[in-house]
């Protein structure tokens, strides 16, 4: 049996972290999906989700092809009152159902330290690494709206009025001929009212080569719990960027300037009432690329859950999006699932959960292959089902 080169690393690498586990306590935490699934004969597994703008995000239940999994280890020690912890991440990604697949991946997201406890700043966290600096996930579409992930270095944690500040600096090196810097600075958990926060986000972007471009970006985000007294969690974003800054507090494209100008409006809320838990969303974008081309996207959608007892739940999740380029047709997708689960608890959040799902997705001609599979070029509606595992630990 031939296996994956970073997997042959595995037993060794295992073999170390036994070894240093007898000398020191390990922090070990992660998460993982995947499982089989069919569609429909001479066609592979599909999925569905519509190519471009922000609403191209892809509601995951019963919606995911591929095998995923990341998985952390993380040690800390104190010495002269300094406390620091060192924090590696593996990442494993297959496309597919096969896992000798020559398009999976075994991969490094993470390999940082950090200190804190320095008597010019105790309360400050420092920071030098390969880190996913990502703030407010969505879990239905997968998607940290501030992605601030990159090798860099920086701090956080400053005491600054009535929140906190931290700053960071990127650099981007993977097109040899296109490097780049980036800068990103946070004033966050900002008290507005009770159970409420504000968080802001800046980035400057500069690409360091001939017709490299500038680009900055600003994003607010508001934390809420138990919105106007009906127990709802919610958080909201105001995006704006421009130039070779992406919407997402990350690099964009380094090539484009000023005339790339892009604006994003989120809302997203979350609750768990009695037996019935879930997430929505909502999403209105406008993006112009450095090519001049305009892009309005929208999309809405939930997950909901329902506990019929301790261990078994019903999960159901409908999503439509929209995408209009300028000049064309707008495209459109509506993705439903349903999904029999099991699961340690009855809650929304509660992991792990095995699931039986049956998706069904309809959208029109202009769309195009919403599936990237050959055998639905010429269709406009899809069924899929399958089964899956999702965890966290």
């Amino acid at each position: 049996m031939k296996l994956h080169p970073g997997l042959r690393r595995l037993p060794l690498a295992s073999a170390l972290l036994l070894i240093t586990h007898s000398a020191m306590a390990l922090d070990y935490n992660g998460y993982f999906r995947g499982g089989p699934g069919l569609t429909q004969k001479n066609t592979s597994r599909a999925c569905y989700a519509l190519n471009g703008g922000s609403s191209g995000l892809k509601y995951r239940l019963g919606n995911e092809c591929d095998i995923y999994g990341e998985f952390q280890l993380s040690q800390g020690f104190v010495k002269d009152g300094i406390e620091s912890k060192v924090v590696l991440m593996t990442n494993y990604y297959n496309n597919a159902t096969d896992v000798s697949s020559t398009d999976s991946s075994l991969k490094l997201n993470q390999m940082y330290g950090e200190s804190k406890g320095f008597d010019f700043a105790p309360g400050a966290t420092f920071w030098i690494g390969k880190s996913w600096g990502r703030r407010g996930d969505v879990h239905i579409v997968d998607t940290f709206f501030v992605d601030m992930v990159g090798v860099g270095a920086g701090a956080r944690d400053f005491q600054a009025g009535v929140g906190k500040f931290a700053m960071a600096y990127y650099k981007t090196e993977n097109d040899a001929t296109h490097p780049g810097n980036r800068l990103n600075f946070e004033y966050y958990d900002i008290a507005t009212n009770p159970g409420g926060k504000v968080n802001f986000y800046g980035t400057l972007t500069q690409g360091q080569f001939t017709g490299g471009r500038k680009g900055a970006g600003l994003t607010a985000r508001l934390d809420q719990d138990d919105l106007f007294g009906t127990g709802l969690k919610n958080m909201a974003w105001i995006q704006y960027a421009q130039g070779s800054t992406s919407l997402s507090a990350n690099f964009g494209n380094l090539m484009w300037g000023q005339d790339s100008k892009n604006w994003r409006v989120v809302e997203s809320v979350n609750w768990q009432k009695g037996a019935i838990g879930g997430q929505a969303l909502v999403l209105f974008a406008a993006e112009k690329n450095g090519d001049g081309v305009k892009t309005n996207s929208a999309t809405v959608g939930g997950r909901v859950s329902y506990a019929v007892t301790k261990n078994f739940k019903m999960l159901g999740e409908l999503g439509f999006s929209q995408v209009k380029p300028e000049g064309l047709e707008t495209r459109h997708l509506t993705k439903l699932t349903i999904a029999p689960t099991l699961s340690t608890g009855p809650d929304f959040w509660t992991r792990p959960e095995l699931r039986l799902y049956a998706t069904f997705a309809k959208w029109n001609k202009a769309a195009g292959d919403v599936t990237g599979q050959d055998g639905f070029a010429d269709k406009t509606s899809g069924n899929s089902f399958g089964a899956q595992i999702e965890w966290w630990f």
